[in-house]
């Protein structure tokens, strides 16, 4: 607490909203949504968050591949080490050789789309402008990805690694810390619900203008069944607000489904 503290206004927040001498607030940028005024250190929280998991995902495999990779092991059919060489070790075995690999392939992958966020983002801020909607659904989609990859990964390695994922300096024992990612700067089901939610009211404004989409990709055509699907079974609510959300909470697996497709 701070009692007895006053602000000076030169500190006020106003690149959108001011606050006069006589205490009334106005807008001061026209066309600018409320939730847009302070969605700018959501945005950017998500790219960090992004990145944060990434990063511990790299450090994770980085240590567990050094170790790996300087652990002998014993095979009855390769050669015996000789002066200086290990002969075969445990970054060899296959499942160790291939979540190594895709480790690397899912990261990079994952690393490329979060550095094009984090890029778009920034010149919109540089620009003055206000992030497109596409962009605040790919910032939505990378914060979402990048952790539930490096979650994926890590916690699979974990159970490939063998005993030194129980040692203290092997960095498994904070993997919480991927758990609070999930967490931070909107819970990741939450915001795969409104993917899925603005991705069924577009497909039903669609519909009633007769747009075709017939010449869009397959993976787009997964997105249209499960919304058709999803369009019908909240179609026998009518109206009634209450029936349409429990129909949504019972349709729950088909919601996330529709959120992976357009992830």
């Amino acid at each position: 607490r701070l009692p007895q503290v006053r602000i000076p206004k030169n500190s006020l927040l106003n690149a959108h909203a001011d606050v006069d001498s006589s205490g009334q607030y106005a807008l001061t940028t026209e066309g600018v949504p409320p939730f847009a005024m302070i969605g700018q250190r959501l945005y950017t929280g998500r790219v960090c968050v992004a990145q944060a998991a990434l990063e511990y995902r790299r450090k994770l495999f980085e240590v567990a591949h050094d170790y790996a990779s300087s652990k002998p092991v014993w095979s009855p059919f390769a050669p015996p080490a000789t002066a200086g060489e290990l002969g075969p070790v445990l970054s060899s075995v296959p499942q160790l050789k291939a979540i190594f690999a895709e480790g690397d392939a899912r990261g990079a992958e994952m690393d490329e789309f979060v550095a094009r966020c984090e890029t778009e983002l920034s010149n919109c801020l540089v620009e003055g402008r206000m992030p497109p909607n596409q962009l605040t659904e790919a910032i939505a989609i990378a914060k979402v990805k990048a952790v539930e990859t490096s979650i994926d990964l890590c916690g699979r390695l974990k159970q490939d690694i063998g005993s030194f994922a129980l040692m203290g300096d092997a960095g498994f024992v904070h993997l919480d810390f991927l758990t609070c990612c999930k967490f931070a700067e909107g819970d990741s089901r939450i915001l795969m619900q409104k993917m899925a939610r603005d991705r069924v009211r577009k497909f039903g404004k669609d519909a009633a203008k007769g747009v075709d989409h017939s010449d869009k990709c397959e993976l787009f055509a997964e997105e249209q069944r499960i919304c058709g699907e999803l369009g019908a079974a909240m179609a026998k609510a009518g109206d009634d607000k209450a029936a349409q959300q429990q129909i949504w909470d019972e349709e729950w697996v088909a919601v996330y489904e529709l959120a992976e497709a357009c992830m």
